[in-house]
């Protein structure tokens, strides 16, 4: 708290969700507000709230302005068919709960909810001291550790994770990224993912051909605040079937 206060980083509270399209895969934001029936005073509508879809590259591609009549409403946002990721936001002063992704093939369909914490903002002086320090640390491999996550991925013949990395930050966030294997063998990576951007890692990219499915631990260390959703991509990769789950 000190060192932001320091650097004047400010936190705004904010519920956010990831997204991923591929054609033939469906994206779809589902919205209600079931948490308003057991809150005294808030069961009557209209519920209002406004989805802004940030792409990878950290740029505003959709924004949708949605109501729900009533708290046993549910509003379904399509988030199209290009294939692309990133996360979107939900602003709302009166919902802050029970709002998921789903992605469907037309035949099965896998749902995640999303989380209501912050997004950070930094001043443009720290954000140039930020620039400038972690090019420096980038020409060895480095970064600035404010932020880290540790998670377990898997590998295989048939099945791999990827990693959808979101940049909850208004600067370059360079992210650190360590793959260790059961082996004990370690590959390393560093990630740029600009203001508000996105990343979809392959894990599968940081290993060598499995024959059998392994689990591998992976270590992320950001300069500025990020979060991450494990992405499914089965047999066929990114072309078939996809599963997205939220993670702690």
């Amino acid at each position: 708290m000190l060192a932001r206060a320091l650097l004047g980083v400010r936190r705004e509270r904010t519920y956010y969700l990831p997204w991923i399209t591929r054609r033939g895969v469906d994206c779809t934001l589902l919205l209600s507000n079931v948490e308003a029936r057991f809150k005294e005073g808030f069961t009557r509508g209209p519920f209002l709230a406004t989805v802004t879809q940030y792409n990878a590259r950290g740029k505003t591609v959709g924004r949708y302005e949605v109501s729900l009549h009533d708290p046993t409403d549910t509003v379904e946002v399509s988030l199209g068919d290009t294939p692309g990721h990133g996360f979107a936001t939900v602003a709302s002063e009166r919902i802050n709960s029970d709002l998921y992704v789903t992605l469907s093939d037309g035949t099965s369909y896998t749902a995640t909810h999303g989380r209501h914490e912050f997004v950070e903002q930094y001043p443009p002086w720290t954000a140039a001291v930020l620039a400038t320090s972690t090019a420096l640390l980038a020409l060895v491999g480095r970064t600035l550790p404010a932020f880290a996550r540790d998670q377990y991925v898997y590998v295989g013949p048939d099945s791999r994770s990827h990693v959808l990395l979101m940049n909850l930050s208004n600067v370059t966030n360079r992210i650190r990224v360590v793959l260790t294997a059961a082996d004990g063998a370690a590959r390393r990576a560093l990630l740029r993912v600009p203001p508000r951007g996105a990343h979809l890692l392959d894990v599968g990219r940081l290993t060598d051909p499995a024959s059998v499915t392994t689990a591998c631990r992976l270590r992320l260390e950001g300069n500025a605040w990020f979060n991450l959703y494990l992405v499914g991509a089965g047999a066929r990769d990114l072309d078939g079937p996809l599963s997205l789950m939220h993670v702690k």
